[in-house]
């Protein structure tokens, strides 16, 4: 390798200036004069030039590990020639300012040039003394912009994959708050409930949930919740709720007391504009009723042999008064019953026509499969509000129907 260090008495008595060490590959002697020369008339920044005379030679002293600043690099040289010799310094000196020296004077080469990896270009024609060091200047200047993007985006990029980590997480974690059939199966077969359900929060994770609680004897409470928003600040509200439920549930009370309690409570957890429409009901197998209270939730259907008909949910949503008061209401529960538990996410999905699917629509959607299977199934509901509404849906959907065994409806 054909190598000599050039400016040795430039750095002397200069301990304060910037040096930026110049790896110079160029084949033509006068050429390299040239450059060096316009290199030594520079007085800040200090210019240490180490010239070699091949590509190979260049790719060599890279790997050797000797620090280098910028890379002026001729294209046509004894071993490469062309735009793949940018290329081929490039892999090897990826975070190196390159710039091409080249008799050219054409546009699209430069263009060309820039694309395969380097960051300027001289005309061998113009001054050198005038041209090389600004060059090297703007090179170094757009080389680090190109990094410090480079390294924001794989920033970025790592961020983004610990968040869907985290999402994923949380979305596990959420789907265990549901009730696991395991748990439960055992205790409704007693009752002679059934239970079918869906849920799907609309971003991975959400604010919806729903659940059942054992009260003994021949009694089970279930409830359904929706919180404002969506992602993580919405799931972390739906972790706060189900604690509190877990807290303060008291299978004494009656669904008004326990709404009551939950409200209260939850009221000092929550941020300015946040609240969850809530609905909770007791089905007692014994007695053959449901007792029920709601805080705003829209409006569950009771399914008997007679028909169906929405539910009265009137109440103010949780987290939004210190001190709510909430009306339980009771109806029969024979054999043969069913209730429809829901999120908005049913009656606020839009059809193609931009009208909201309603309560309407659900019921004529019901209606409909009421008489084509005399029964109403869970995933045939959401099946056909999939083909009624504009996909995919903008919030968490959840459907659980609670149902008496007995005679089919």
């Amino acid at each position: 390798m054909q190598q000599a260090s050039f400016l040795p008495q430039l750095m002397v008595g200069r301990p304060n200036k910037e040096t930026l060490r110049v790896l110079l590959v160029e084949d033509e002697p006068g050429d390299a004069k040239l450059v060096e020369f316009a290199l030594r008339m520079s007085s800040s920044p200090v210019f240490q030039v180490t010239h070699v005379v091949t590509l190979a030679a260049a790719i060599e002293h890279v790997r050797s590990g000797v620090e280098t600043d910028v890379v002026l690099l001729d294209l046509s040289l004894p071993d490469s020639s062309g735009i793949t010799t940018v290329s081929r310094m490039q892999e090897v000196a990826s975070k190196t300012p390159i710039v091409i020296m080249t008799g050219m004077d054409d546009p699209r080469f430069a263009s060309y040039a820039l694309e395969a990896g380097a960051q300027d270009y001289l005309i061998k024609s113009d001054d050198p003394e005038k041209t090389v060091g600004r060059a090297i200047r703007y090179a170094i200047t757009r080389m680090a912009g190109q990094i410090e993007r480079q390294e924001l985006i794989e920033r970025i990029a790592e961020q983004q994959r610990h968040l869907i980590e985290e999402v994923a997480a949380a979305r596990a974690m959420q789907f265990d708050l549901l009730p696991r059939p395991e748990r439960v199966d055992h205790r409704l077969a007693e009752l002679g409930l059934e239970v079918e359900s869906f849920f799907e929060p609309s971003s991975g994770i959400g604010g919806d949930l729903w659940g059942c609680l054992d009260c003994g004897g021949g009694r089970m409470s279930f409830y359904s919740f929706d919180f404002t928003g969506h992602g993580i600040g919405a799931a972390l509200n739906v972790f706060r709720l189900h604690a509190l439920i877990s807290d303060h549930w008291d299978p004494r009370r009656g669904p008004a007391e326990t709404l009551r309690v939950l409200g209260s409570a939850l009221r000092g957890l929550l941020g300015r504009g946040q609240f969850a429409t809530m609905f909770f009901c007791t089905v007692d197998c014994e007695r053959g009723e449901v007792e029920w209270a709601s805080a705003g939730a829209p409006a569950p259907l009771l399914l008997t042999d007679g028909g169906f008909h929405f539910l009265e949910t009137r109440g103010i949503p949780l987290g939004l008064s210190r001190t709510p008061d909430y009306t339980d209401h009771r109806m029969p529960f024979p054999p043969g019953t069913s209730l429809l538990m829901y999120s908005d996410a049913i009656t606020d999905a839009p059809q193609p026509d931009d009208e909201l699917f309603g309560e309407s629509g659900l019921a004529e959607l019901v209606r409909e499969l009421l008489a084509q299977d005399g029964r109403l199934a869970v995933d045939h509901l959401i099946e056909g509000l999939y083909s009624r509404v504009r996909m995919p849906l903008e919030d968490d959907l959840t459907a659980v129907c609670i149902r008496r065994l007995g005679p089919s409806l």
